[in-house]
């Protein structure tokens, strides 16, 4: 089985924009289809609340034939059209499709950020991790975050063996980032973002 990962950054405007960027992200979406991936994970997809418009509907129909897809969007009292998770798989799966809450803080439950299939012998579940933001002024509720999810990731693979995919939102080693001395105190290498991604994979994760 092959399974792509990838953050699109709105999926409103990779198919329907006419921007350079927008451009750029439907180039992605044909190399995507051309490695023919079982499933492929989206974050950051940023629909409104009730999800995939009409015109969504008709774009991924042309752009993913042969895919069906679930998806999972920021409901209120969260920020609208932000976050959101979106999941596409071939038609010829039938996985049992799970919405899990984590008793995360704050509205970070309600934003669309976790779905999880199970192909029966198998999960595969993404996540798109909450950014500490500007300031940091989400950084303890984002340590929260990273513990109650690798607790989640655990529960799962204590069942069966488990695919994780998904943005982490992290750059966990200093060879992650071309100038790691300058961003100590930026969002996603704190001290503590990179601890909390290590503790989920030292619990069993690679």
């Amino acid at each position: 089985m092959r399974l792509i990962s990838w953050n699109i950054d709105s999926l409103n405007a990779a198919l329907t924009s006419d921007s350079n960027r927008a451009v750029l992200s439907r180039k992605v979406i044909d190399t995507i289809i051309d490695k023919d991936p079982d499933v492929i994970a989206l974050q950051e997809t940023k629909l409104p609340y009730k999800g995939p418009s009409k015109k969504h509907i008709k774009l991924l129909g042309e752009y993913f034939k042969g895919y069906s897809y679930v998806w999972r969007t920021s409901q209120e009292p969260a920020r609208k059209s932000y976050a959101g998770t979106m999941f596409l798989y071939k038609e010829k799966y039938s996985p049992e499709v799970f919405y899990p809450a984590i008793e995360a803080p704050d509205t970070m439950d309600l934003e669309g950020r976790i779905i999880t299939l199970d192909f029966g012998e198998f999960y595969i579940t993404q996540v798109y991790t909450p950014n500490a933001g500007n300031g940091l002024k989400r950084l303890k509720e984002r340590q929260i975050w990273d513990e109650k999810y690798g607790e989640y990731l655990k529960s799962l693979d204590e069942e069966k063996p488990v695919l994780a995919a998904g943005d982490y939102n992290v750059a966990h080693k200093e060879i992650d980032l071309a100038h790691p001395d300058n961003n100590r105190e930026s969002a996603g290498f704190t001290d503590e973002e990179r601890e909390g991604f290590t503790n989920i994979l030292n619990k069993g994760f690679t």
